[in-house]
C-alpha cells in the first residue's frame, strides 16, 4: 500500500478536496487489486489532525475496532462526505447525476468521465450497473440518444462504446461530404474562371490599341519624310 504512496487527508479546505482523495484512494485500491474488506482500514490510516481527531471519535463511539470489520468501503465514503463535504455541495452534485446532459462540444468519451466522477461520488447510491447504463444514455445528445433508443445496454461500458461508434461514423461521413469531388477539382484547373478570361481579353485590346497607335504614328512620320523630300526637290529646281 505504502508503495503506492497514498497521500494523506487532515481536512477538506475546498469542496472537491474530499472528492479528489477519495479518487486518489479508490485508484490505489484497484492497482493493488484490493478487496472491500481492508479497503477503510487502509484509508483511515492516512488520515492526519482532524481528520484523525474525527476518526478515533467516531470508531469510539460506534464500537471501536469490532465495529471497524464491518464497515464496507462504500459506508466509509458515505460517513466521510458527509464529514467533510458540504452538504449544499452534495446536493449539487445529486442534482447534476440525476439530470446530467452531454454538452455540445462534449466528446461521448469526456462525457463519460464527467458521468464516472459523479458514480463515484454516490457509490451504491447511484444504482445499478443497468441503471447507470440508463441514466447515462438518457443524457446523451438528441442525435446519438436518436441512434442508441432501441438499442439494450446492461451497463454502461455498452453505451459508451456504442456512443463513441456513432461518433466516428458520423464524424467520417461529415468528411465525406465537405471533400470536393478530385474529378471536378482536376476538370477546373483546364477552365479559365471568368475573371482569368476578362484579363486576357482585356490584355488583348490593349495590345491592338497599342498597335493602331504605332501604326498612326508610323503613317505620320512617313508624311513629313515626304514633305521633307518635296521641299528639297523645289529648293533644287530653283537653284538651277
Amino acid at each position: 500500500f505504502n508503495k503506492q504512496k497514498p497521500r494523506s487527508f487532515e481536512k477538506a479546505t475546498a469542496s472537491v478536496d474530499a472528492e479528489n482523495w477519495i479518487s486518489h484512494m479508490d485508484k490505489i485500491f484497484d492497482v493493488m487489486g484490493c478487496k472491500d474488506a481492508f479497503k477503510t482500514r487502509l484509508a483511515v490510516y492516512k488520515f492526519e489532525s482532524n481528520a484523525l481527531a474525527w476518526w478515533k471519535a467516531y470508531k469510539q463511539a460506534k464500537g471501536g475496532d469490532a465495529w471497524l470489520v464491518t464497515v464496507t468501503w462504500a459506508e466509509f465514503k458515505k460517513l466521510f462526505f458527509l464529514q467533510f463535504f458540504p452538504r449544499a455541495e452534495q446536493e449539487r452534485l445529486k442534482r447534476e447525476y440525476h439530470f446530467i446532459r452531454q454538452t455540445n462540444t462534449e466528446t461521448s468519451m469526456e462525457f463519460m468521465q464527467r458521468f464516472l466522477r459523479l458514480v463515484g461520488f454516490f457509490g451504491v447510491a447511484a444504482g445499478t450497473q443497468e441503471e447507470q447504463a440508463k441514466n447515462f444514455q438518457w443524457g446523451l445528445r438528441k442525435s446519438t440518444l436518436n441512434h442508441l433508443m432501441c438499442m439494450p445496454f446492461t451497463d454502461l461500458a455498452q453505451v459508451a462504446n456504442a456512443a463513441r461508434n456513432y461518433e466516428i461514423r458520423h464524424e467520417r461521413d461529415d468528411d465525406d461530404a465537405e471533400r470536393p469531388d478530385k474529378r471536378q477539382k482536376s476538370g477546373d484547373r483546364h477552365q479559365p474562371t471568368s475573371q482569368q478570361s476578362s484579363h486576357r481579353n482585356h490584355g488583348h485590346n490593349n495590345d491592338r490599341h497599342g498597335l493602331d497607335r504605332r501604326g498612326g504614328l508610323l503613317w505620320q512620320q512617313q508624311q513629313r519624310n515626304r514633305g521633307q523630300q518635296s521641299n528639297r526637290s523645289v529648293n533644287s529646281g530653283n537653284s538651277s
